[in-house]
């Protein structure tokens, strides 16, 4: 039983992080701009951000569909894709985060929320619906 209520937390979660994809996660006061994983911008330098939510949304619909798979080898890769997912959330809120003076950065919650989901989301992994 409790097995089930891991499984319908996958659920939720992987949806909970795709929406906080769409919310801001940090303003940079130096260039008065507030970015969220779609707000895809070009700077001059060539340098794009935003791009963070499309490849996070790809991994939360992956751990989606292979969650609903049963068998062992679906369970084992989405273990790993739920690995992969972690390592890229903690990436991302280095990137974005990062700055050379103190205060040029300022965090929002949305940043905040796809490391803990991404995390509620690897425990979830870890007992995954054997029935």
């Amino acid at each position: 039983m409790q097995n089930k209520s891991f499984h319908y937390a996958t659920l939720i979660t992987c949806l909970a992080l795709i929406a906080v994809c769409f919310m801001p996660w940090v303003h940079y006061n130096s260039i008065d701009k507030t970015f969220s994983g779609y707000n895809v911008t070009q700077f001059a330098t060539g340098v794009y951000y935003g791009k963070a939510g499309i490849i996070i949304t790809g991994f939360s619909t992956l751990i989606l569909i292979l969650n609903l798979l049963k068998g062992t080898v679906a369970k084992n890769a989405n273990l790993f894709v739920c690995a992969l997912l972690v390592a890229y959330t903690f990436r991302t809120y280095i990137l974005f985060t990062g700055s050379l003076f103190e205060g040029q950065v300022v965090k929002y919650p949305g940043i905040y929320l796809i490391i803990i989901l991404s995390i509620v989301l690897l425990v979830c992994a870890l007992f995954p619906l054997t029935a």
